[in-house]
C-alpha cells in the first residue's frame, strides 16, 4: 500500500494496544492514574472547555450567516440528497450510544440531579431529559462540525491532496517534523480511543440483548463473535463502495430507527412524552447559557465535571474523525450548508430520540411503577436498557429489532471512522476524497482488533475512556490553532507572512 502513511498508521494503533495491554496487566494502577489525569484536566481546564465550546457555537453561527458562508466547497454538484447527507452526518456522530444514553442519562440525573434539585424529585425529573438533550445538542455538534470547514476548504478549494491535521496548523506551529508527527498521532489516537470505547459499549449492550433473546450466557466468546461480525459486515460495506455501502446503510438505518422510535412513542405514553419534550425544550431554552457555563464551584457536586465537561472533552477527542467524514460527503456544498445541516440535523435528531426513549424511561420510573433504577442497581445500565425495551409490546420480536438497529447504527459509525482514519493516513487522496479500499480495510481490521483488545483487557475500557478525555485537552488547543490558521486563510485575521496572491481565490469565492 504505497499510498498509506505507515509512520502515522502503525504507531497510533500500537499506542492504543500498548495502553490496553498495560491496563490489563496493571488494572488498578492504570485506572487510578487515568482517573487522576482526568480529574486534573477537569479541575484546571474544565471552565475553559465550557467557555470555548460556547464560543465555538457562536462563531459557527456567525460564520454561516456571514458572507463567508456563501463560499462553495468545490465547483462540482453535491453528491448526496439532503436526506442522505443529514442521515450520514447523524449516524456517524451518534452510533448506537444515543438510545443507550437516552435511557441511561435521565436515570442518572434523577438520582444525582444538577442545579441543586433533590434526588428523584419533580424538579429532578424536569432536568433529566433536558440535560440529556443539552449534552447531545448544538454544542457537541458544533465541536464536531468545525474541523470539517478548514478540511473541506483545503481539499476542495485549495486543492490540497493530503489532509493531515498538522498541514492545517503549519502556518502557526511551523513545519517541525516532531511537532507535526505529534499532532497527527494525537488526532488518530483520540479517534481510535473514543471509538473503541463506544464500540465496546455497543457490543456490551448487543451481547446482553442477544443473551437475553436466545437464553444463553453473556460470555467473552459471544462478545468476540459480535466484534467479528461487525468487522465482517464492515468489510462487506467497504467492498461495495461508498455510495452503495455507507450511504445505503445510513439511509436504511435512519429510516428504521425513526420508525422504531415512533412505535415506542405511540405504543407507550405519547401524551406524557410529548409534554415532557415540550417542557424540556422550554427549560433548556430558558437555561441554555446557565447550563453551558455552570461549574458548581461552591457546592462542588461534580455534576458539571462528570457530565458536561466529560462530554465536551470527549467530543474534542473525537472531532477529527467527524470533521474528515463530513469533508468526504460535503463536496459542492457551501460553508453555510455544512454548518447548518450538521448542527441542526445532529441536534434535532438527538432531541427526537432522547425525548422519546428518555421520556418513556422517566415515566416508567416516576409514574409507571417500573423499577428502572432498580434494574440499574441489579445489573447495570445495560441490563436496565434491555429490561425496559422488553416492556414494549411485541416482547422478544421488538427486542430483536432493537438489537438490529443498534448493530446498524454502530456499523455506520465504524464505516465513518474507517473512512476518516484512512483519509488521515493517506499520502495523496483521490479527487473525490475517497481513500484507497485497501487502506480502509486495514483500518476496519485495526478498529476490530482494538475493540476486541478492550474486552480482553478486562477493565481497560475505563482507562481508555479517561485517556481519550485527557486527549481532548490538547485537541482543544489544536482546534484553536486550526481556527487561527483558517481565519488567516479567509483574510479575517491579517497574516503578514501570507502573500497577497494567496488570498485572491478566497475573495473570488466569497463574491
Amino acid at each position: 500500500m504505497k499510498n498509506l502513511n505507515y509512520g502515522l498508521a502503525f504507531p497510533a494503533i500500537a499506542l492504543v494496544l500498548v495502553l490496553l495491554t498495560v491496563s490489563a496487566l496493571y488494572p488498578a494502577i492504570s485506572q487510578a492514574m487515568a482517573a487522576q489525569a482526568m480529574g486534573w484536566v477537569s479541575h484546571w481546564f474544565g471552565w475553559l472547555v465550557q467557555m470555548a465550546s460556547l464560543a465555538l457555537v457562536v462563531f459557527l453561527l456567525w460564520l454561516a450567516c456571514s458572507k463567508y458562508g456563501r463560499i462553495r466547497l468545490g465547483e462540482e454538484k453535491t453528491e448526496y440528497s439532503n436526506f442522505s447527507y443529514g442521515g450520514m452526518i447523524f449516524t456517524a456522530g451518534v452510533g448506537a450510544s444515543l438510545i443507550y444514553w437516552a435511557i441511561g442519562e435521565p436515570m442518572y440525573y434523577l438520582q444525582s440531579p444538577p442545579l441543586f434539585a433533590e434526588p428523584n424529585s419533580y424538579p429532578a425529573a424536569a432536568w433529566a431529559v433536558t440535560y440529556s438533550i443539552f449534552h447531545w445538542g448544538i454544542t457537541g455538534w458544533a465541536i464536531y462540525c468545525f474541523p470539517a470547514i478548514p478540511f473541506a476548504y483545503a481539499f476542495y478549494v485549495q486543492k490540497k491532496r493530503t489532509l493531515k491535521v498538522s498541514s492545517l496548523c503549519s502556518s502557526v506551529v511551523g513545519d517541525h517534523p516532531l511537532v507535526a508527527k505529534s499532532i497527527d498521532l494525537l488526532s488518530i489516537f483520540g479517534t481510535l480511543a473514543a471509538f473503541a470505547s463506544s464500540l465496546a459499549l455497543t457490543v456490551t449492550l448487543v451481547s446482553a440483548g442477544v443473551a437475553e433473546l436466545l437464553q444463553i450466557e453473556n460470555s467473552l466468546g459471544l462478545q468476540g463473535a459480535i466484534i467479528v461480525l461487525f468487522v465482517a459486515a464492515l468489510v462487506a460495506v467497504m467492498g461495495v463502495g461508498f455510495n452503495q455501502g455507507i450511504n445505503a446503510i445510513s439511509n436504511w438505518t435512519v429510516s428504521m430507527a425513526v420508525l422504531f422510535a415512533l412505535f415506542v412513542l405511540l405504543a407507550t405514553q405519547p401524551s406524557f412524552i410529548l409534554n415532557s419534550f415540550t417542557d424540556s425544550l422550554g427549560v433548556m431554552l430558558d437555561n441554555f447559557f446557565r447550563m453551558s457555563l455552570w461549574t458548581d464551584p461552591v457546592q462542588q457536586s461534580g455534576f458539571a465535571q462528570g457530565w458536561t465537561q466529560y462530554y465536551w472533552f470527549w467530543y474534542y477527542a473525537y472531532l477529527i474523525m467527524m470533521g474528515l467524514f463530513i469533508t468526504r460527503i460535503s463536496r459542492g456544498r457551501t460553508i453555510r450548508e455544512v454548518v447548518l445541516y450538521t448542527i441542526s440535523m445532529g441536534a434535532l435528531g438527538c432531541a427526537f430520540f432522547i425525548s422519546i426513549f428518555g421520556g418513556y424511561a422517566v415515566w416508567a420510573q416516576m409514574l409507571g411503577g417500573l423499577p428502572v433504577q432498580g434494574w440499574m442497581a441489579e445489573g447495570g445500565l445495560t441490563y436496565a436498557v434491555v429490561s425496559l425495551i422488553k416492556t414494549l409490546p411485541g416482547g422478544n420480536g421488538v427486542l430483536g429489532l432493537f438489537l438490529l438497529i443498534q448493530f446498524l447504527l454502530m456499523l455506520t459509525t465504524m464505516s465513518s471512522a474507517s473512512v476518516a482514519t484512512a483519509m488521515l493516513t493517506t499520502n495523496e487522496l483521490a479527487l473525490n476524497g475517497d481513500p484507497d479500499n485497501r487502506v480502509k480495510l486495514l483500518w476496519a481490521c485495526a478498529i476490530g482488533l482494538i475493540s476486541l483488545s478492550v474486552f480482553l483487557a478486562g477493565g481497560g475500557i475505563e482507562t481508555i475512556k479517561s485517556l481519550c478525555v485527557v486527549a481532548g485537552l490538547p485537541m482543544m488547543f489544536i482546534y484553536a490553532i486550526m481556527l487561527k490558521t483558517f481565519l488567516h486563510t479567509l483574510g479575517i485575521l491579517p497574516n503578514q507572512h501570507e502573500r497577497e496572491s494567496d488570498q485572491e481565490p478566497v475573495l473570488m469565492k466569497v463574491t
